[in-house]
């Protein structure tokens, strides 16, 4: 099976927007996004079955049911975010607004929060399920996409310490245990993703996922406007922590 190169695959990811301009819709925009999700599951799926990374991987330690690496900040594009807000919608009207009370109830506990003290927070996605699976998974963030652990306690105990665990790695004493190479696929597509959007002139910022799909839930006129170039509120950014 072909594998593609990371700046092929960028390219492929950038192509799936030249057909928007020059105001793209919303919908439009969704099935573009949808159609970069494919590619990089693709390219993803093609290289972990591949014979020369199945002999070098350690297998991943994820699985449906693990939820640790769903409890901190995750940075996401105006248009990722608009395509979370238009799944929220097409659910059964219970689900979806089950789904929306709990964005707003950790947007309410979150919202500004940084990056260091999201973590130590051990507050979880607001669509994380209780029985440790993804609600929005079929368009979950590239960023989310691209996580994959090889070792499962590792993650535990970033979760219950996330301070010393921390302490551990700059220290020098742990090393981290997530895979480079979903992670420069899932990486490559983001980089197309934010090719197609400079090219519509479409304002490149990362947004914080639930201050994003509160704010998009409240006004829903935003996705129209983040789509026809206007700067989302510096409040919905997401909030890095200061340096030393």
């Amino acid at each position: 099976m072909f594998t593609p190169s990371n700046d092929f695959l960028a390219q492929s990811c950038a192509a799936a927007f030249s057909a928007l301009a020059p105001k793209p819709t919303e919908e439009a925009a969704n099935a573009a996004l949808d159609q970069v999700f494919a590619i990089a599951e693709q390219s993803w799926q093609a290289r972990r079955t591949s014979l020369d990374y199945l002999r070098g991987a350690p297998p991943s330690a994820c699985k449906a049911g693990c939820g640790w690496c769903c409890h901190q900040q995750v940075g996401i594009t105006p248009l990722e975010a608009v395509r979370i807000s238009a799944y929220l919608r097409a659910l059964p009207a219970d689900q979806g607004q089950e789904l929306l009370d709990q964005v707003n109830g950790l947007n309410a506990r979150t919202r500004g929060m940084s990056t260091s003290q999201r973590v130590e927070s051990r507050l979880a996605c607001a669509f994380l399920s209780m029985d440790g699976n993804c609600r929005i998974y079929p368009v979950r963030p590239l960023r989310c996409r691209g996580l994959h652990s090889i070792d499962a306690q590792f993650c535990a105990a970033s979760h219950t310490d996330p301070a010393g665990m921390r302490a551990k790695l700059e220290a020098g004493q742990l090393r981290p245990v997530y895979l480079s190479v979903p992670e420069a696929i899932f990486d490559s597509a983001l980089s197309g993703v934010l090719m197609g959007l400079k090219r519509l002139k479409i304002t490149l910022v990362s947004l914080e996922l639930t201050a994003a799909v509160a704010a998009l839930a409240a006004d829903p006129r935003l996705a129209r406007r983040w789509l026809g170039g206007a700067a989302p509120d510096r409040a919905l950014a997401l909030v890095p922590d200061k340096r030393r």
